[in-house]
């Protein structure tokens, strides 16, 4: 099954529309195999794009949670809390006209920072995290795997945007591999946001300007006031370690060198 075809497709899917479960990007798969972005009639109307006339609908599950009071068995009322999934109809965005979608531009980070990125690199060896640099082709400009023990970062890039990427992967190898209980209930959205603002601080605090590329990518997972404030803790100490990790490696190398 795995080798076959079919599953490569869905695959494919999957990477496309990572934030639908399973089963539902099977479903787009098997009914419209070719869909690149998908929503229901409404939400195109809001992004000032319409659905065309006669185009059919890819049918999905959607889960519909509800809240009612009950009583139990000694007749007493208490909360009852649940969910059940209904069909509804998305379409893909070539079924539709209107409006160009916008498009949000993350500029590479482009400066030189060699001797900065040797120093996370050091930093993720005491940390007894394996680095690796190799060309992804496309697939990124780096990632954190083995549950938080292994990085790749991109080489055909910067060195600052390489730096960036690196520093963004150790907040997650720190925070995002299931160490704590908390790691667990995060949903994508705030560990990016949780990982890109580490590497934010890290790199400014170091001198390396990502402002532009960060700010965009924030902004592209859906970060405000409101969402950050839970993280706020997170995102200082962890910032806090990587920096005190390099700053005690500089200061090594500067007792050596006098």
């Amino acid at each position: 099954m795995r080798a076959s075809s079919t599953f490569q497709a869905y695959l494919d899917v999957q990477a496309k529309f990572h934030h639908y479960s399973w089963h539902n990007s099977l479903l787009i798969m098997m009914q419209r195999p070719d869909s690149s972005r998908v929503a229901g009639f409404q939400t195109w109307k809001k992004l000032g794009r319409f659905v065309r006339k006669g185009e059919h609908g890819i049918m999905i599950f959607a889960p519909c949670p509800f809240h009612r009071e009950a009583k139990n068995e000694s007749g007493e009322s208490e909360s009852v809390d649940g969910i059940f999934f209904k069909a509804v109809h998305v379409f893909d965005v070539s079924q539709t006209d209107g409006k160009d979608l916008p498009d949000l531009d993350c500029p590479i980070v482009d400066s030189d920072a060699s001797l900065f990125l040797n120093s996370l690199e050091r930093v993720a060896g005491k940390r007894g995290i394996s680095v690796k640099f190799e060309a992804l082709k496309g697939k990124g400009f780096g990632y954190a795997t083995d549950k938080g023990a292994s990085i790749v970062i991109d080489n055909t890039h910067p060195t600052g945007q390489q730096a960036k990427t690196f520093a963004h992967e150790l907040a997650h190898c720190a925070l995002h591999f299931g160490k704590t209980e908390d790691a667990t209930l995060l949903t994508r959205n705030i560990a990016e946001l949780e990982a890109e603002s580490i590497a934010y601080v890290v790199c400014r605090h170091f001198e390396l300007d990502t402002t532009v590329r960060s700010s965009a990518y924030i902004a592209l997972w859906q970060g405000d006031a409101k969402s950050l404030r839970a993280s706020l803790e997170r995102i200082a100490s962890t910032a806090r370690a990587i920096i005190d990790d390099v700053e005690s490696l500089e200061a090594v190398a500067e007792r050596m060198v006098a």
